[in-house]
């Protein structure tokens, strides 16, 4: 179901609430990023910005921890949507990811997040692989009439993934290949030899701490 900007975007964001969600199916999106689809019949006024997250509350070791995953592909109807979880590093999210069965259950809070989609015509978009959902969400919420620039930090092409967009999207993977997250220049070589339009334009900046 694809959202658009004059669907969602308003001066107000969503309330966020908590609610106890099911697992309701966990796929491979590529080698290092699992699917894990929720869904509750609470969810019937859940309704984000395009981009937002929620926040997971996991046990880890023994004690409460919250991480926080972008919404990605809500469906209002069947009152679902999935959570994408890079695999690597020894995380709490992660690892949760790694073990979730189709229907455990975890509590969430959200909608998080004050970004919403701005409405200029021409849009920038840098990160990393932690980045990707939010991007690709923000992406495809756009409307054909505008245009769209991503540049996103991966280790390689088993990384990359299809953006389904109404936008003109021009979504560039750099490769940092064995670097570690947050140690490559990819992002700043590719920042140095893009044009910006002088006017009627948004940028944006996502990813883990190292990056940004």
């Amino acid at each position: 179901m694809m959202r658009t900007v004059s669907e969602h975007q308003s001066d107000l964001a969503p309330a966020a609430q908590t609610y106890a969600v099911s697992v309701l199916a966990v796929s491979d999106v590529n080698v290092r990023m699992r699917r894990v689809t929720v869904g509750d019949t609470s969810l019937a006024g859940f309704a984000p910005w395009p981009g937002q997250d929620v926040v997971l509350h996991l046990s880890d070791d023994g004690a409460g921890v919250r991480r926080r995953y972008t919404v990605r592909h809500l469906d209002r109807d069947a009152l679902r949507f999935d959570l994408d979880f890079v695999l690597h590093g020894p995380g709490p999210g992660a690892r949760w990811a790694a073990h979730a069965r189709v229907g455990d259950r975890i509590e969430i809070f959200g909608p998080r997040g004050k970004v919403p989609i701005d409405a200029a015509g021409w849009q920038l978009f840098v990160g990393d692989e932690s980045a990707i959902p939010a991007i690709a969400e923000m992406i495809e919420a756009l409307p054909a009439t505008a245009s769209a620039t991503a540049l996103i930090d991966v280790t390689d092409a088993d990384d990359e993934q299809p953006v389904e967009a109404a936008a003109q999207a021009d979504v560039r993977w750099l490769h940092r290949g064995g670097a570690a997250p947050g140690t490559s220049d990819v992002l700043d070589q590719a920042m140095e030899t893009l044009a910006l339009p002088a006017a009627d334009r948004h940028l944006y900046l996502f990813g883990e701490s190292r990056t940004v």
